[in-house]
C-alpha cells in the first residue's frame, strides 16, 4: 500500500473511531456528521467522501478484511471452514486489548441502535455474497451452487448470532472465542 492509500485508510479509520466514540458518549440521534468530522479533524465534505451516512461510519472496520485476507491466503491449504476459523484466531489473537475492546463496543452498538442494526443487516447480505465469491475461488465451485450459498449464509448467521449475544451482555469468552465456537458447531453439523 502506497503512502496515499495509507493516509486514506488512516483517515477512514479515524472517522470511524470518532463516530463510535461520539455515538457512545452522546447517543446515535444526538451525534451529527459535522461533530464526527470535527472530532476526526476533517471537513464535513471529507466525511462524505469516505462515508455516505453516519451509520456507515460506525460500520467501518478493518478486522474482517484482515480475516478475509488470511482466509484467501490459505487457498491451497485447509478446508474452507477450517481456514476461516484459523484466520479469525490469528487476527484476533494479534490484536491489542484496546483494539479488541473497540471492536466489541462497535458490535454491541450495532445491535442496540435500530438504525445501525438495519444498516448492519444490509452489510450481512453483502457479506454472504463476498463469502460466496471467496468460497467459489477457493473450491472451484460455482458461487451460486446451493452448498456454497448455504455455507456463506451459515457463517454470516453465526457472526450475527454471536454479535447479538454481545448486545445482550453475555458474559464469558470474548467475541473471537465465541465466533470460533459458533463456526465450530457448524463444522460439526450443529448437533443439538
Amino acid at each position: 500500500m502506497g503512502l496515499r492509500e495509507q493516509k486514506k485508510a488512516a483517515t477512514r479509520a479515524e472517522i470511524g473511531r470518532q463516530a463510535l466514540r461520539l455515538i457512545r458518549e452522546h447517543g446515535y440521534e444526538a451525534t451529527t456528521t459535522e461533530q464526527i468530522a470535527a472530532a476526526a479533524n476533517v471537513s464535513p465534505s471529507t466525511f462524505f467522501r469516505y462515508f455516505p451516512t453516519k451509520a456507515e461510519a460506525v460500520l467501518v472496520e478493518d478486522v474482517f478484511p484482515r480475516v478475509f485476507a488470511r482466509f484467501m491466503d490459505r487457498s491451497d491449504g485447509p478446508p474452507l471452514t477450517e481456514a476461516l476459523r484459523a484466520g479469525i484466531r490469528e487476527v484476533y489473537g494479534g490484536m491489542e486489548e484496546a483494539e479488541r475492546e473497540q471492536d466489541r463496543e462497535r458490535r454491541r452498538l450495532l445491535f442496540s441502535v435500530p438504525e445501525l442494526r438495519a444498516t448492519l443487516m444490509d452489510r450481512y447480505a453483502t457479506g454472504i455474497e463476498e463469502l460466496c465469491d471467496a468460497a467459489a475461488a477457493r473450491t472451484g465451485r460455482d458461487r451460486n451452487e446451493p452448498r456454497v450459498r448455504v455455507w456463506a449464509g451459515a457463517i454470516i448467521g453465526a457472526l450475527a448470532s454471536v454479535s447479538a449475544g454481545l448486545e445482550d451482555g453475555a458474559e464469558g469468552a470474548d467475541f473471537a472465542d465465541r465466533l470460533d465456537e459458533a463456526i465450530g458447531l457448524l463444522e460439526e453439523g450443529l448437533p443439538l
